[in-house]
């Protein structure tokens, strides 16, 4: 057999056998709006160890590299009562509603496995930003939740703008939970993920 068809039978054979890198999965995402204030409840199981993951949702100075659409994060000077405060600017487009946010908060860890994020509004593009992360363990499975409630300080379409919004949310999420298996996997840290 010619060696090409060889490597061609043994890369079909692995695809087969190999189990699947990405295993993330969206256990549920909820998203509605009421009275100009948005809320998101979503939890997914992500196959990295659950201090991986909340060691990376504190890394502000890589976040970005996460989830697409994140175009800057960064540490800024933390408030008075020495509570860190994070950057985050996001880019995204889905169809034509486009959008440039600015955001500014505090990271608040509760817990070991809890983050809270309240955004400050006179640095922000949102009047009213809370959101948690909560890590836990279920059947040898870690579970990431995020919940938040917003409301923003800018103009979003009715109809199609709350679609692209839960639609960019859950690509977000997906991608974010597939890139840190990856950095389970590799072992590398964040600050040498490759953008692609």
């Amino acid at each position: 057999m010619p060696r090409f068809l060889q490597q061609l039978f043994l890369g079909s054979l692995l695809c087969f056998v190999m189990p699947s890198v990405n295993a993330a999965e969206m256990l549920y995402m909820e998203f509605w709006e009421r009275d100009n204030h948005y809320y998101l409840r979503s939890a997914s199981t992500i196959e990295a160890p659950a201090e991986l993951i909340f060691k990376t949702l504190l890394d502000y100075q890589n976040f970005y590299r996460l989830s697409g659409g994140i175009k800057e994060t960064r540490y800024l000077e933390p408030d008075p009562d020495g509570t860190p405060v994070a950057f985050t600017l996001i880019e995204s487009c889905v169809l034509f509603f486009c959008r440039q946010v600015k955001k500014t908060e505090r990271v608040i860890v509760k817990t070991n496995f809890v983050i809270d994020l309240e955004a400050d509004p006179s640095r922000s593009d949102f009047k009213y930003l809370h959101g948690r992360w909560s890590i836990s363990r279920e059947n040898n499975q870690t579970i990431l939740a995020y919940d938040m409630e917003m409301e923003p300080d800018f103009w979003i379409p009715p109809l199609i703008g709350r679609w692209a919004l839960k639609h960019k949310l859950y690509s977000s999420a997906m991608s974010m939970a597939h890139r840190l298996e990856q950095l389970s996997a590799s072992g590398a840290p964040l600050s040498e993920f490759r953008i692609e």
